[in-house]
């Protein structure tokens, strides 16, 4: 999905749409703005705090800004992107893949400020 301030629609009702799709996840491109001001941390709290004022507050928002400097274990992995991104998911359902992957090796070499940068808590070993 595509979408810009000039739209006949809102970025709520874009994400209404995907809501009441069957899709599981979706994937929003923030073009002909400009995002770059853009703090995304408080813009992606402001945004699911609006989801839930609108009676969508089991969905999940993520912000990736190619203008935002984010590294994970030396590595930019927003910086490709070609404008701000919004990934949807149903809450539960991250819930769930998080804790799949922590039962997995996938955190392993992870440096503990990726786990703090991320929001994950710790692997039990």
């Amino acid at each position: 999905m595509v979408y810009n301030s000039n739209m006949n629609k809102s970025l709520i009702e874009i994400i209404r749409e995907w809501d009441d799709s069957q899709f599981k996840t979706g994937l929003i491109l923030h073009i002909g703005d400009d995002m770059e001001t853009i703090v995304r941390k408080p813009y992606q709290k402001f945004l699911n705090e609006e989801l839930k004022k609108n009676q969508m507050g089991d969905v999940k928002l993520l912000c990736f800004s190619p203008f935002e400097d984010f590294n994970i274990s030396g590595i930019d992995t927003r910086k490709s992107a070609p404008c701000m991104l919004y990934n949807l998911a149903k809450r539960k359902d991250l819930q769930e893949a998080g804790e799949k992957l922590l039962k997995t090796k996938w955190y392993d070499n992870l440096l503990t400020e990726d786990f703090k940068r991320l929001n994950i808590k710790k692997k039990i070993l």
